[in-house]
């Protein structure tokens, strides 16, 4: 068994600062302006990187996360808008490099890099790079940026197969190593990224926009050192943490004591498409909560299994959202939980097992296991499991004497709960970016968007209906190779308190020859002609409550919308719905 509670070092690096003892004390309103500071700057870190980035995937779906971190690793403050299950994994990203590179040994203008999954980065994709920020000889801490890279090579363009069956076949797999040391760029590294990413030159773009973002942060935190001193920086840094540990605490105190345990299923890893389980139990004792898989099945041949950090990061992340969602969120919050998971299971990947799809699809689910076992304790907060997944197209290929490779995210419903409806269309739990627009996919890729919109019927009925995903059909327009990575195709996502289940996911491909081929929620890279078509219909959320319990002027206004059919407003919530022709709209009339 591998227990975490996310690792912090014990090195705070070079200082050398001499003289009396420094005051632990900071008045209320410093503190509240450091804190805004280091939040300000996490955000503004984050758009330097939007607006420099090459690939669609950063400036328009920005699928990366910034934080500053302080000398021991642990995450200070990160951005408003960025992604769960990217940030309280830095502390073990962190961790992994400073096992090679210890912290006195870093130097002002170095930049680290690495993105090894069996050294606490999340996947292959997810490149982690942080920067020390000194000011003088003091290290105030690092800014840290974790972006996902659209290709690290591996058997398909987009490096996101499933059924790759080792961490070798899913990737470039890179050690913690300096990309710039003291200010000079390490050419030689970048040269062998550039010789083993498909298309370089946008490869490379993101590093330098990733780089920018930590020169940001860096500036800012020494901003705030030359504003208010290093030492009441360091104390504010203190502070903050404490602070976010004491009020989640307090929050977590007020959940019943107890042992709460939950189980639910994914599809399968690509390569055996059999159901596995996920299995947790939540024991909440005081202030304290201990989330342990045991029970949960072996690691899969394919890449459905995470490694420990993403598995911690998925469940601080649903203990966060159901206690104290509002206040910002960092890595004091979560010193109240631990996480413990078996060895070789698919929660807690022994080498050399595949990790590229657990690090957003299993992990999702961890997230929904350990939201459905505090389901009794906290009937008010929970919601219903959402899609959990991301619902990936990888097309790629090489067209008008150009390489391209899209990665586009879908998105999908997420559960109703208590007194609210599920949100329509989106990205939901441990993931937070956003879709590339209609327009970028066709300017930028051999592609044209046929169909795109909200399904109706896809929610999971109830009192307060699970949210609807979408469906979209696009037409390749040049040859090239397909992966899907998707999940809630099997095993539809689950309803609370008398709340239905909601369409599962489907995927289908139409030939240019008429062929039609149902596929599995994950593929291997599938070889498309130009004028094939495929059809992606993503899972909508659960619903939560009893259908009959649900209003007529909420059930009008779903069939007002077009998320309820009238049919199904008359089958599955028990309405009675007539046509009414002297409606303007000509539109039908719900009543019970």
């Amino acid at each position: 068994m591998t227990q975490s509670t996310g690792p912090t070092t014990q090195s705070t690096g070079p200082t050398t600062q001499t003289g009396p003892a420094v005051s632990t004390s900071i008045d209320r309103i410093t503190l509240e302006v450091i804190r805004n500071g280091l939040l300000t700057a996490a955000d503004e870190m984050k758009n330097v990187v939007l607006r420099t980035a090459y690939s669609n995937l950063w400036k328009e779906a920005g699928d990366l996360s910034c934080a500053l971190l302080r000398p021991t690793g642990e995450v200070v403050a990160q951005g408003s808008a960025d992604i769960p299950i990217h940030l309280p994994t830095m502390p073990f990203s962190f961790a992994g490099l400073t096992e090679r590179f210890p912290v006195e040994t870093m130097l002002p203008g170095d930049v680290f890099i690495h993105n090894d999954p069996f050294r606490g980065n999340n996947h292959l994709p997810d490149f982690f790079m942080c920067k020390p920020v000194f000011f003088g000889e003091t290290l105030l801490g690092f800014a840290a940026v974790r972006g996902h890279f659209i290709d690290v090579g591996g058997n398909g363009p987009g490096s996101y197969s499933s059924t790759a069956p080792d961490i070798q076949a899913e990737g470039f797999r890179i050690p913690p190593m300096r990309v710039w040391k003291e200010g000079e760029r390490n050419e030689e590294l970048v040269g062998l990224l550039e010789s083993n990413l498909r298309n370089p030159r946008e490869r490379i773009g993101d590093l330098q926009a990733q780089y920018a973002g930590c020169n940001t942060g860096e500036r800012r935190l020494q901003a705030l050192a030359e504003k208010y001193g290093a030492d009441t920086l360091s104390i504010a840094i203190e502070r903050v943490l404490d602070d976010a540990e004491t009020l989640a605490r307090a929050h977590i105190a007020e959940i019943p004591d107890g042992r709460y345990e939950f189980e639910d299923f994914c599809d399968g890893d690509g390569i055996v498409n059999e159901p596995f389980a996920i299995r947790c139990a939540v024991e909440v004792d005081g202030s304290d909560i201990a989330i342990d898989f045991d029970g949960t099945s072996p690691q899969t041949h394919g890449g459905m299994n995470m490694a420990l950090s993403v598995c911690y990061a998925a469940c601080v992340y649903a203990i966060k959202a159901l206690t104290d969602p509002d206040s910002p969120a960092n890595s004091g919050a979560y010193r109240p939980i631990t996480v413990t998971a078996p060895e070789g299971t698919v929660v807690n990947v022994s080498y050399p097992g595949a990790v590229v799809a657990g690090n957003h699809e299993t992990s999702a689910r961890v997230a929904d296991c350990v939201t459905g076992a505090l389901a009794e304790a906290l009937p008010d907060r929970v919601v219903a499991a959402g899609a959990g997944s991301t619902g990936v197209l990888v097309f790629g290929g090489h067209d008008a004497d150009r390489d391209f490779i899209c990665v586009e995210m879908h998105g999908a419903g997420q559960g109703g709960g208590a007194g609210a409806d599920g949100g329509n269309a989106h990205r939901v739990n441990i993931a937070n970016t956003g879709n590339t627009p209609t327009e970028a996919l066709e300017l930028e890729y051999p592609m044209t968007v046929i169909e795109y919109r909200i399904t109706d019927d896809a929610g999971g009925a109830g009192e307060f209906r699970g949210g609807c995903g979408i469906q979209r059909r696009v037409r390749f327009d040049a040859p090239g190779w397909i992966t899907i990575v998707a999940e809630r195709g099997t095993v539809a996502p689950y309803g609370l308190f008398g709340g239905g289940r909601p369409e599962p996911t489907q995927v289908v491909l139409t030939r240019a020859d008429g062929t039609v081929e149902e596929l599995p929620t994950k593929t291997a890279p599938l070889l498309v002609v130009a004028g094939d078509e495929l059809f992606l219909k993503c899972a909508g959320g659960g619903g939560y409550g009893d259908p009959v319990d649900r209003t007529v002027e909420a059930l009008q206004a779903d069939v007002d919308n077009g998320y309820v059919s009238p049919d199904s407003a008359a089958t599955t919530y028990g309405a009675v719905v007539l046509e009414d022709a002297g409606r303007a709209d000509g539109k039908w009339v719900v009543s019970r």
